[in-house]
């Protein structure tokens, strides 16, 4: 199976937002870990303090925790907020590519018309930016100004790793940074960046 046709390249064709029931019942399961931990610690305090690293000990589990808040709240907001993007979206027909990203990862070298755009549309007229309020596209990139498509690099403790979707466009560059999938608020890592710009490319006219 080619990576371009997997099932995850699929749901994003499709734009399909996968269910948050699973998601959500998994993080319950690790915070529930993480207290139990935590309860266990505080029980035989005296006998992690002679130890030592009691800190570490103790922050692991409690960071655990907060993640395991944390992460679901984000997903359930990420989820209201792609299904409202989409359903503007799909109002101006069904495109062939749906890319989830990260407001705060966009760049475009004019100031962004709406700092919230959610996602991006893919059709034969380029990339279309929407957001969960705007019942139109608050951005626009069409094929006929994009030169190239490559990958954004940056700087990561002295190496040089991907991050996110680099435009060339006739205005100037534009960086988008995808995030993994529909729904979720976790960053597109680097084999799906890959694949994310071999799509781009097969989808140019």
């Amino acid at each position: 199976m080619q990576v371009e046709s997997s099932p995850w390249v699929q749901r994003l064709r499709d734009g399909v937002v996968p269910p948050l029931r699973p998601f959500v019942l998994g993080a319950v399961g690790l915070l529930a870990l993480s207290v139990g931990v935590l309860v266990v610690e505080a029980l035989h305090a005296d006998a992690i303090a002679s130890v030592g690293r009691v800190s570490v000990v103790v922050i692991v589990p409690l960071l655990g925790a907060v993640f395991c808040v944390v992460v679901p709240i984000s997903a359930w907001r990420d989820t209201r907020q792609d299904r409202r993007a989409l359903a503007h979206a799909h109002r101006h027909g069904q495109p062939a590519l749906h890319l989830p990203v990260s407001a705060r990862g966009i760049s475009a070298p004019q100031d962004l018309p709406d700092r919230r755009i959610t996602l991006f549309t893919v059709d034969r007229s380029g990339l279309l930016g929407w957001t969960a309020v705007s019942p139109d596209p608050v951005m626009t990139i069409p094929w006929s100004s994009i030169e190239r498509i490559d990958l954004a690099t940056k700087d990561d403790r002295g190496r040089r790793v991907d991050y996110g979707l680099w435009l060339t466009t006739t205005d100037g560059a534009v960086v988008l940074q995808p995030r993994s999938a529909l729904g979720r608020p976790f960053e597109a890592g680097q084999p799906k960046l890959d694949t994310l710009r071999r799509v781009l490319r097969s989808l140019r006219p």
